[in-house]
């Protein structure tokens, strides 16, 4: 047997500080999470300016933060003093765990800036780590070259190709990048929740075609996956073993209380959490500091 779709979500427009739009697939009222993932975001917009794109300093707790880009490139700054920018095919993996603040920005007019965030949620045992924060380039991902596709590992592993990124759960992550009538036939994990989210063009499965901006939901317990794609399709498999229960998702925060959350926000208001140092304004509009607009952060 073979995955399939079980369900099709098309991802929501949500617009961030200077007013950049994200096309949102996670979390939503139909799905909460898939395996250990939470939050997906996916942007991809062309001729974008500093004052389009500077992310505030927030806050994280619980959690991982995943930044993968296509194209473009993008200045993460946080409360550990690190600073570090990420080109496309390189991976910034965060660990939030029990507090950090970080932010996000770009530092030069870009062409296209087309990429991803996820949010990976720490299992109960481990969101009282303590912060930490890595880099990883492009070579050091792997990639598994076939006759029609590339793909590239960034969590978990395929075809005895393991990413080196640590994770506290098992974790799948794949970059996919098909080309003209590619018919592949991966080797999945049975026991872990699946999705795909595709962000170029489209695929495939089982009769049914998921496009641009779409999520789909995959069937579980079978550790086959078959998909098409006539026209080319650049997609993400992503998901893992179920993450288990308690587990609140409350703004930037993930907890096992609401009232946990609702603390750590407190926490946040009365600026308990550590600073982002290096941080430095670019845009200047009001609208930035829009309270409705930072809790979409």
């Amino acid at each position: 047997m073979s995955r399939k779709i079980e369900l099709l979500l098309p991802a929501k427009e949500s617009s961030l500080p200077g007013n950049f739009t994200v096309y949102r697939a996670l979390p939503r009222r139909e799905l909460r999470r898939v395996g250990g993932f939470v939050f997906l975001d996916h942007f991809d917009a062309d001729e974008v300016k500093p004052e389009n794109f500077d992310v505030p300093p927030h806050p994280h707790i619980g959690l991982q933060t995943v930044t993968y880009l296509f194209e473009g490139e993008i200045l993460h700054t946080d409360s550990l003093g690190y600073q570090q920018f990420i080109e496309p095919g390189a991976v910034n993996w965060m660990t939030a765990g029990k507090g950090i603040t970080h932010s996000e920005q770009v530092m030069k007019t870009l062409p296209r800036m087309h990429g991803l965030q996820s949010w990976v949620g720490l299992p109960q045992k481990d969101r009282q780590t303590e912060p930490a924060f890595k880099h990883f380039g492009e070579a050091k991902i792997p990639l598994i070259e076939y006759e029609s596709c590339k793909i590239r590992v960034i969590a978990g592993n395929l075809d005895e190709k393991a990413s080196p990124i640590p994770t506290f759960q098992e974790l799948t992550y794949l970059d996919i990048e098909a080309g003209q009538d590619c018919f592949m036939n991966l080797t999945v994990p049975a026991n872990h929740e699946l999705a795909i989210y595709v962000c170029e063009g489209e695929i495939e499965i089982d009769g049914h075609f998921i496009k641009r901006f779409e999520l789909a939901k995959l069937t579980g317990n079978d550790e086959k996956l078959r998909f098409l794609s006539a026209k080319g399709a650049r997609f993400i498999l992503f998901g893992g073993v179920e993450l288990p229960e308690p587990t609140v998702i409350y703004w930037n925060f993930i907890t096992d209380t609401i009232g946990e959350a609702k603390q750590a926000l407190i926490d946040w208001e009365e600026g308990k959490f550590s600073k982002v140092g290096k941080y430095r304004k670019i845009s200047q509009k009001p609208q930035d500091d829009d309270p409705e607009k930072m809790k979409l952060l």
